[in-house]
Formats: C-alpha cells, structure tokens, sequence
C-alpha cells in the first residue's frame, strides 16, 4: 500500500502550524492574522462564502504564496525554508479546483506527474516516453476505481473521472498533508459525496491529512473531524464537526457586512 512519506517530519509537531498569519494584495487584506493547528491524521474541513479566504489559506500551507506576516510549518518545517520540488513535495500536496491535469497527456502520465518531485529532469523527459514507475500509477488507479481510463486522454473524462485521477496523482506523490480545494464543486449531489468519502478514506488508510475547502455543510459535517469558518479572512469558528450549529452557519453566510469576493 502506498504511504505518506515522513522522512522530512518532525514526529512531534502538528501536521500544519499557521503562527499569526495573515495575507494582503495591495490595499486588500485577504486573510487577518490567524492561527491554527492541524494534528497528523486530522480531516478538517475549511468553509465559509466565497471570498471568505478559503483558497488563499489552502495555497499558504502549499507554500504557493507567501503570508504577508507570520509563518506556516509543516511537521515542524518553515515552509519558506522549504525548496520547491522534492522537499516540499513530500510534505504537501494539493488537488486544486481545476485538477491541474494535461489535457492531452494519458491519464497514465498525469498520475505519474506526482512523481516529478522525486525525478530528476532528465528522468522526468524520459518519463514522457516511457513512463517510469508504472506499478505506483497503477496502483493508485487501482485504488479510486479507474484502472481502465489509464491509456485515454484527460481530455476526455468527465468531471467525476478527472477528481479521482487527481486523488491518484497524490497518492503517488505521497506527501504528509493533502489540501483539497472545493474538491467536488463541479459534481452532482451523489458523485460528491462518492468521491469526499474516496478521499477521506484514502487519506485515512495512508497516515495522511486532509485539509480542504468544502462547499457542502452535509458533507463536511459527515465526513470531517474539524470544521473551520471562515468569513471576510477571519476564522469564526472552529470546531468538532458535530457540534456545529445552524445558528453559527446563518451567521457565518449572513449577507449583511459580506465583504466582496476578493
């Protein structure tokens, strides 16, 4: 079975520290200074209204930006100490809202490119003709159900089959800390909650943690440990997933005093 890949870590420290950490654009403050701690293993679910800083707090923890102050750790590790590639590869991956697949690279060589972190360039060009680590891939599409998609394009996979070929791709990649962003926002009711449970099962079987955005209350509430609520790049609440409340939701969407999407 593929498992996360801790030879970075610090066995001691949360899967991912947020330390007074705040983000702005300009004149536009994104998110307030906030902290936050997530245990390994833990599933928490980020909600809140669009603009909220949702995505943004996804991209900080995957060192795709930098905060503006403060610091972000993974397992003990400054993210900003953290080379892109292989180090920071093993420690975090993320599935973003679009998928990030190639269009007309097989779904073969898009699972395979969770593998990029630990290639060399040279490899990683020849990967292109002969795909290396095959067992791995095939594995990991074993794994989501869509072994017999390998040779066809992305190009022409339905939303549904292009989530789980994404899921695939991080269990190659096989970091500590998976973040999903809006992971099921493009699928209908049943297929979401197919592929949150996929996910979180998967991530549960590997050691890992999950921290995703997540559009859907139900969905949260049923499958996540934690729930964070986020508005206007504040956190409102945080909380076991069942003891949320229907008035902390009505206040936490409440239109009045919404900021506009940033």
């Amino acid at each position: 079975m593929l498992r996360a890949n801790s030879a970075l870590s610090s066995s001691n420290a949360p899967a991912v520290l947020l330390d007074g950490v705040s983000k702005r654009y300009d004149e536009a403050t994104v998110l307030a200074p906030l902290s936050l701690a997530v245990e390994p293993g833990e599933r928490v679910a980020l909600i809140g209204p669009s603009g909220a800083g949702k995505t943004t707090l996804l991209r900080l923890i995957a060192g795709a930006v930098a905060p503006s102050t403060g610091c972000v750790e993974l397992r003990g590790r400054n993210v900003a100490s953290l080379r892109p590639g292989r180090e920071l590869a093993r420690l975090v991956g993320m599935i973003a809202q679009q998928f990030d697949l190639v269009p007309n690279l097989s779904v073969l060589h898009n699972v395979l490119a969770g593998r990029l972190g630990e290639w060399s360039f040279g490899r990683s060009l020849l990967s292109l003709v002969w795909p290396r680590d095959q067992r791995l891939a095939f594995e990991a599409l074993e794994r989501v159900g869509v072994t017999h998609l390998a040779h066809q394009r992305a190009a022409r996979l339905s939303g549904g089959e292009q989530q789980r070929v994404a899921i695939a791709r991080v269990l190659v990649q096989r970091p500590t800390v998976v973040l999903a962003d809006e992971p099921v926002a493009s699928l209908d009711r049943a297929r979401a909650r197919e592929v949150v449970r996929l996910l979180t099962d998967v991530t549960e079987e590997q050691g890992e943690t999950l921290v995703a955005s997540i559009h859907s209350i139900d969905l949260a509430r049923e499958f996540f440990d934690r729930i964070v609520g986020l508005r206007n790049g504040l956190v409102q609440f945080d909380v076991p997933a069942f003891s949320i409340r229907d008035r902390m939701l009505e206040d936490l969407y409440e239109i009045e005093g919404l900021r506009s999407e940033v």
